[in-house]
């Protein structure tokens, strides 16, 4: 009231109220039992006004007025920036329960004024960050960040992945509580799993650190590590963009964006940086240079000619954080180094300076913090383990009296010193006639060693060379772009640095020799094939150039005999995941590197020079093979020979039907391998052997060894405890992408019931490369998604002419895709072991031919490995004889996975095929001659002949148990969907 001018009169017996100005009375109350009453029942209503206050005209305006905050009409009103508004109040006197349910935000979280800690380690942050989009020259995804809240000093680890964190955390704790000689006391970090897990926690309770965790969706409470990702990614990425380094280069310019802020980034209360309240002294920083900027490295060589470049060229990527030198990129070598004999030009090449005239001494390079681990190479295990190895170049090869390079080994293995120098001396010899321009020198590296793959084939490693900084080159700097020529390939430093490690693998496999062109002799022309090799998840890896033949230019007789060479079925690969499964068996996949230079060849064939690696001196001669090239017609052969000789000469038995599968047994114990062209799939009962063929394998050809099997010829396989699960959603998640059907509508179902294709020679055309390419892509998906193989074999019928209610089809399947991505084969550990078929046709379904269409699946115990659905080449008069014929089909598909189990020494006889056509089934078991059968094709009567030796039992089973109904016609939902459940077909969403 006293806000609105009005002024209250207390007496003894009564209360009065007047307005200010005046002195008018407005009205007046009395006193009774100690309380002021006032009667308004006979006031005007400009006593009704006065009582319904200004700032309740306030808050209705508010309500009006979009619930616009208090402040902003205060100071509308203030200003006079509208009418309408004359005298009233607008004061936050309340809470308005509308403007809290739409605007209420987080509370802030003041900054801190004094101290939380009152040395180092007492109080430590820690957060995660990734994964990145690049891979680092580390092979990292993921950075672990822990800041000091005291000095807030920052240490940085590169992990491959998150599950590493306790690792690093354990082993940083550790060597930090012995350099300071203190403890830490408290960490504290979010709630994500890498942080929140059983290891971590162990640790803590082992060693006494108290682990605190910030509230959920809270970030604030770790802030102070939060923001220090912020800014090292801030820094990084202008580091990178100042002179276009590449991505790759991440893990680098975040080590040296740490080491700087450690220098630089004053606190906020001490005025005093990182590195100050750590070390007790100011930090010298004079010997700074600018991140990415050109650098002449000189040579160290012992042989260096009079005439020969003193430097190789390259840009710096930070400071060595183990000796008094800067790390930095040699382009000559392509590889990291650390050196102190470097100039540098920061200014476009306008001026360099030289790295002697600071005085580094004054703060040495190696500080007591900087001997634990900060940079993008993983530290060892163990120190003693560090190997001082020179770098495969013989440029590199230090004078007597200067400092090594040390460089770590990015896993913990050891390098044989016997091996290095082996190395060493074959980079030092040059290869006769592989020239290039200027672009990259010529780097050789020797073979990985025929002797031994490192450790269990659990692990996945390749062999020793790969395993050391020295060669991170060839397998860590790669390009997304895929050159579609020569020209453009020579362009890019990481293509031709591939080109390379591919000739090379020419020199040490001794494939060809370099000769005079022999006069009429038929010489092939050669060309390069530029691919990105991808790893499960679609990332690039490595770049791959392949110098091959133009093996279409070959005349049989002349430049080739025999070519067959046989490839593993995808429904053998099925087979042998099954079989592993209910053994128990873990499998494991290995490579084998330019497997095809490793057969030999007997007809006498010559070739061109590899584009762009032309001879100077000798630029008409050709190369004589010793081996097969790729791109030869008889590569494929000789490579296959090659194998299957060594493997049966080590004891090996080749598949009856299956020659791709070669099995060894030895007592109790069964080891099993499948060969697709230069991949190998193998498995044992004793998990011993494995290692030994590993090992085996090693001394024979360059192999990789890729470990556990989890990526196959586009399957996802997943082996669990429980079983075994294939799936290909990777795949179909970038063929609907590719299609751009990725934001299509859902639909349960691959084809409607009612769906009756036809040529449909009315409608309206579409585009065939388009419809033939979905098609080609939906059959590859089949390999592993059954439930689509009648619907996608029904629209391959029509690529010669399709048209749009054919195209229509094809989408309702990558709609049913959209709706069903994770959907693969689910083969138990343990179960049955049983062969068993289903067989069924439908009658007549084939609009234009009246013919019918054959179904069949047949499954190891609960394990479908094999299926079919196709039109038959016949036509049937009746659904008996339709049926028959679909028998005859399926009772071969048993016969052959009867030998095949026999192979893996299983052995069967009357093996169960099951139809849901009585007539059919008495018609094989009796071999009546009728009227309505003795039209029969004598083929079909195949079945016959093994049903009476006892191969095969055919039995009648109910029509709604037939599970091969879902490969003969399309299918109502619920049908549809208990048919693919009861053949194991399911979501990886319900196992993993």
């Amino acid at each position: 009231m006293c806000d609105l001018s009005f002024q209250c009169l207390f007496k003894p017996n009564e209360v009065i109220v007047s307005k200010i100005d005046g002195g008018e009375e407005v009205f007046k109350g009395f006193r009774h039992n100690n309380l002021y009453l006032v009667n308004f029942t006979s006031k005007n209503a400009n006593l009704q006004a006065c009582l319904f206050s200004k700032n309740s005209m306030g808050w209705l305006w508010h309500r009006r007025l979009a619930h616009v905050g208090m402040n902003t009409l205060k100071k509308v009103m203030k200003k006079d920036l509208v009418r309408g508004l004359k005298d009233i109040t607008f004061e936050k006197d309340k809470l308005c329960s509308a403007c809290q349910a739409g605007k209420q935000v987080a509370n802030t979280h003041p900054s801190k004024t004094f101290m939380s800690t009152s040395r180092p380690l007492e109080l430590l942050y820690m957060d995660l960050f990734g994964p990145t989009t690049y891979t680092s020259i580390g092979d990292n995804n993921y950075g672990f960040v822990i800041v000091d809240d005291f000095s807030r000093y920052t240490w940085v680890y590169f992990l491959e992945d998150k599950t590493e964190v306790a690792h690093f955390f354990s082993k940083f704790a550790k060597r930090a509580q012995n350099e300071f000689d203190t403890s830490i006391v408290k960490i504290r970090s979010d709630n994500g799993r890498e942080f929140d897990n059983t290891n971590i926690e162990k640790y803590c309770d082992e060693v006494g650190i108290k682990h605190e965790f910030s509230a959920t969706y809270t970030p604030q409470q770790n802030g102070v590590v939060e923001r220090k990702n912020r800014t090292l990614i801030t820094l990084a990425r202008s580091m990178l963009d100042e002179y276009g380094t590449s991505e790759k280069f991440w893990a680098e310019a975040i080590n040296t964006a740490c080491y700087a802020s450690n220098r630089l980034y004053p606190h906020r209360l001490l005025d005093k940086t990182p590195y100050e309240l750590l070390n007790g002294r100011k930090p010298n920083i004079s010997y700074f240079r600018v991140f990415g900027c050109k650098c002449y490295i000189y040579k160290k060589r012992q042989h260096l000619g009079k005439f020969q470049r003193r430097c190789d060229i390259g840009f710096l990527l930070g400071y060595s954080s183990k000796s008094k030198a800067y790390r930095v990129f040699n382009n000559a070598t392509g590889m990291v180094e650390e050196t102190y004999d470097v100039e540098f030009d920061e200014s476009n090449g306008s001026q360099g300076a030289h790295v002697d005239v600071v005085d580094i001494d004054e703060e040495p390079l190696v500080e007591a913090m900087k001997n634990m681990p900060i940079g993008d190479i993983k530290p060892k295990e163990d120190e003693d383990e560090v190997q001082t190895i020179d770098q495969p170049s013989s440029s590199m090869a230090p004078q007597d009296g200067s400092e090594q390079h040390k460089i770590l080994p990015n896993e913990d293995v050891h390098v044989p010193q016997e091996q290095i120098d082996e190395q060493a001396q074959d980079v030092g010899t040059p290869v006769q006639a592989l020239q290039v321009a200027p672009q990259r020198r010529s780097q050789l590296t020797s073979g990985h060693p025929k002797e031994l793959i490192i450790g269990s084939p659990t692990r996945g490693v390749t062999t020793r060379s790969c395993n050391t900084a020295a060669f991170v080159q060839a397998y860590s700097f790669v390009s997304s772009i895929e050159p579609s020529t020569i020209d453009q390939a020579l362009s890019d430093p990481d293509w031709v640095n591939a080109m390379h490690e591919e000739l090379n693998n020419f020199t040490r496999n001794e494939v060809w020799t370099l000769e005079a062109r022999p006069k009429g002799a038929r010489v092939i022309g050669t060309k390069w094939v530029f691919r990105n090799k991808q790893d499960d998840e679609g990332n690039i890896v490595r770049n791959k150039a392949r110098l091959v033949a133009k093996g279409y230019s070959q005349v049989e007789g002349i430049d080739f005999g025999e070519t067959f060479a046989p490839v593993a079925r995808l429904e053998a690969i099925r087979f042998l995941l099954a079989y592993a499964s209910h053994h128990d068996m873990k499998l494991y996949q290995m490579d084998v590197k330019s497997a095809f230079l490793n057969g030999y060849i007997n007809e006498l064939v010559y070739v061109e020079q590899p584009p762009g690696f032309e001879d100077p001196n000798h630029p008409n001669h050709v190369y004589r093979l010793s081996k097969a090239l790729y791109g030869l017609k008889q590569a494929p052969r000789a490579w296959y020979e090659r194998l299957r000789d060594f493997l049966i000469e080590k004891g090996f038995t080749i598949g009856r039907v299956d020659t791709t599968l070669f099995i060894k047994k030895t007592d109790n114990d069964l080891f099993v391998c499948q060969v697709y062209v230069d991949d190998i799939i193998f498995g044992s009962t004793n998990e011993e052997y494995c290692t030994e063929f590993g090992k085996m394998m090693a001394k024979e050809f360059e192999m990789s060894m890729i470990g556990e099997l989890t990526f196959f010829l586009g399957f996802q396989i997943k082996q669990l405890r429980e079983g075994t699960f294939i799936y290909q959603e990777k795949y179909t998640r970038g063929l609907l992408k590719r299609f751009k059907m990725d934001d299509c509508k859902p639909i349960e179902t691959p084809m409607a019931t009612n769906t009756k294709l036809d040529p449909d020679e009315s409608g309206i055309k579409v585009d065939q490369t388009l419809y033939r390419s979905m098609i080609g892509s939906l059959l590859y998906l089949c390999a592993s998604r059954p439930d689509i193989m009648f619907s996608v074999c029904l629209c391959a019928r029509f690529q010669a002419d399709p048209k749009e209610s054919h195209l229509t089809a094809v989408k309702r399947i990558l709609r049913y895709l959209k709706h069903t991505p994770s959907i693969g084969l689910w083969y138990n550990k343990g179960a049955s072991f049983e062969l068993l078929g289903y067989t069924d046709s439908d009658f007549a379904g084939c609009r234009v031919e009246r013919k019918s269409t054959s179904g069949g699946c047949y499954l190891l115990g609960r394990s479908l490995v094999s299926w079919s659905s196709k039109k038959q080449n016949c036509v049937s008069l009746s659904i008996a004889e339709a049926e028959y014929v679909a028998a005859g089909s399926s009772c071969a598909q048993l016969l052959y996975m009867k030998q095949t189990l026999k192979d893996y020494g299983v052995e069967l006889s009357r093996i169960p095929l099951l139809c849901d056509n009585e007539s059919a089934v008495k018609l094989t078991n009796n071999p009546v001659q009728h009227s309505r059968t003795k039209h029969i094709d004598i083929c079909h009567h195949f079945i016959r002949d093994h049903v009476a030796k006892g191969d095969i039992l055919l039995r009648n089973v109910g029509t709604k148990e037939q599970l091969a109904d879902i490969f003969t016609k399309p299918l109502d939902e619920s049908n549809f969907c208990r048919l693919r459940g009861e053949l194991n077909v399911l979501d990886a969403r319900t196992i993993m």
